[in-house]
């Protein structure tokens, strides 16, 4: 949201969003003796470069046996809503013959979805969300509706990702985010001169560094070797003080590649 403010890429109904305390963005602004973000944000005189450190929020580098990776991009992501209409009966009176499951109809969907994304490298794509009416353990359900989310490295990917899953002509995309040669050239050579091996990956995460990206200023982001088998927005999320010390070091040094350029 801060990203999307900076670069001027806030929707102006989104200023209006409440809390669950009927709060405003807007209002809550206010209360801190702060205005709204203008509609063109602050970007007058963009940085040279952009850097992002974050944990990998994944098991790549785990597995691997690094501790700090360059990304390449940032995923593609693409999300939205189906749903199903069948037949709600009583489950007990109600023969197997001719019945309108739209549970049923959903979970083939699902598999769907699944098998679309293992047959585009680099594609997932994960059904969240489901909502099965009327929801009571002894009626066949007659409505389901779920979400999908899919995300590829690039839109040739994407979009034929969306194509296979039958996503809607209208769905909403977040366009994939390539980081910029020069400051990802300048974490490669201090990954190196640590004699660190060198692991090149994508982000299948949203972050600022592709909203800044989008907005054209050159970013880079470096991934922390994630622990606990990548668990992440989780109390088990664990990133060693080691890992995170070497991401300092690489990060102090490739600003200083950057500025002596």
């Amino acid at each position: 949201f801060g990203s999307r403010a900076l670069c001027g890429r806030l929707h102006a109904h989104e200023l209006d969003g409440r809390d669950d305390e009927g709060v405003s963005v807007r209002e809550a602004l206010a209360e801190l003796g702060l205005c709204a973000p203008p509609p063109s944000g602050w970007l007058e005189r963009p940085p040279a470069a952009f850097f992002e450190v974050h944990v990998e929020q994944g098991p790549v580098l785990e597995r691997s046996g690094a501790p700090l990776g360059v990304v390449a991009t940032i995923a593609g992501i693409a999300r939205f809503t189906v749903g199903f209409e069948g037949l709600a009966g009583h489950a007990g009176t109600t023969p197997m013959p001719g019945r309108a499951d739209a549970l049923c109809a959903a979970a083939s969907y699902v598999l769907k979805v699944r098998r679309a994304a293992e047959e585009i490298e680099g594609a997932v794509a994960t059904v969240g969300r489901l909502v099965v009416e009327p929801g009571a353990p002894n009626v066949i359900p007659g409505r389901v509706s779920l979400t999908v989310d899919a995300r590829a490295p690039d839109r040739v990917r994407l979009e034929a990702l969306l194509d296979a899953v039958d996503a809607p002509a209208d769905v909403a995309v977040s366009d994939p985010a390539p980081m910029a040669h020069s400051p990802r050239a300048a974490l490669h050579a201090e990954i190196e001169s640590l004699g660190l091996p060198l692991v090149e990956l994508q982000s299948g995460a949203g972050h600022d560094a592709g909203i800044l990206a989008a907005a054209g200023v050159p970013s880079a982001m470096l991934f922390v070797r994630s622990l606990a088998g990548g668990a992440s927005h989780s109390p088990s999320e664990e990133t060693s003080d080691e890992d995170i010390v070497l991401a300092l070091d690489v990060l102090a040094g490739a600003l200083r590649r950057l500025s002596a350029a």
